[in-house]
């Protein structure tokens, strides 16, 4: 069972660990307008083009929660991180200011998002909310392998729905571990998505020693929420953090 630690102290991050970090991003206007002053130029412009103001909100707090966690752990101010996201690659962190070699993914559904963070090892992490998906049994049949396809159909109706967004997550935190997101063709792998299986991948085509090297969990989170967390096996621990919003965030 995963254990979230509530904090607003960022812990150091040593070389085995992997550390994932739950935000609400549920915030009132006052400390999101705090918290977007150290935005870059590029991401408030990007805030700006949100046309629905809850959205927006969500955006600035998880931008703005990444940058603080980052810049802690690189020892330089948030507004002065640079991530280099071009080219639809997977974001990274400027080399020139990042010789701790820190890695970390992201992902949002509705008022949480998920930061994953690491040293010199790659991970992926992937959230969804659940939510009624009139067309879930075509989607399975267009991205799930064949071993999925059939895990699915023998799962009774009513835990369908978490089966399917427990598989999804799996196969979303699994591409954008490895860095090619969704050019990485979903059915050529496989991974558990029955509620009694742990997380795990099974299979990958042509690379048989990728079971060897990525481990995948689905930590504990809220209930109709699906989550993964993929990361190179070097690491040894994973430890889970919520992040507490201090009176003044900025």
């Amino acid at each position: 069972m995963s254990q979230w630690i509530e904090t607003s102290e960022i812990p150091q991050l040593q070389l085995s660990e992997i550390h994932l970090w739950r935000v609400n991003l549920d915030r009132p206007p006052d400390e999101v307008g705090r918290m977007g002053k150290i935005l870059s130029a590029t991401e408030q412009e990007q805030a700006a083009q949100f046309h629905i103001a809850r959205d927006r909100r969500r955006f600035v707090i998880r931008r703005a929660v990444l940058r603080q966690i980052l810049s802690s752990h690189l020892g330089i101010a948030p507004a002065a991180l640079e991530i280099d996201s071009a080219n639809f690659q997977k974001p990274k962190i400027a080399d020139p200011i990042n010789p701790q070699d820190l890695r970390f993914n992201c992902s949002h559904s509705a008022d949480w998002a998920l930061i994953a963070l690491a040293r010199e090892l790659e991970v992926g992490v992937d959230l969804e909310q659940h939510q009624l998906l009139p067309d879930a049994a075509e989607l399975a049949q267009r991205f799930f392998s064949d071993y999925e396809i059939n895990e699915l159909r023998r799962l009774p109706a009513p835990l369908q729905l978490q089966g399917f967004f427990d598989c999804w997550t799996r196969k979303e935190a699994f591409v954008k571990a490895v860095g090619l997101g969704l050019t990485f063709p979903l059915n050529r792998f496989s991974v558990t998505l029955a509620p009694d299986q742990p997380a795990a991948l099974l299979e990958v085509t042509n690379d048989p020693r990728a079971m060897e090297k990525w481990s995948i969990l689905s930590p504990a989170f809220l209930a109709h929420h699906s989550t993964a967390l993929v990361f190179e096996k070097a690491a040894l621990t994973v430890k889970f953090f919520e992040w507490a919003f201090p009176p003044q965030s900025i």
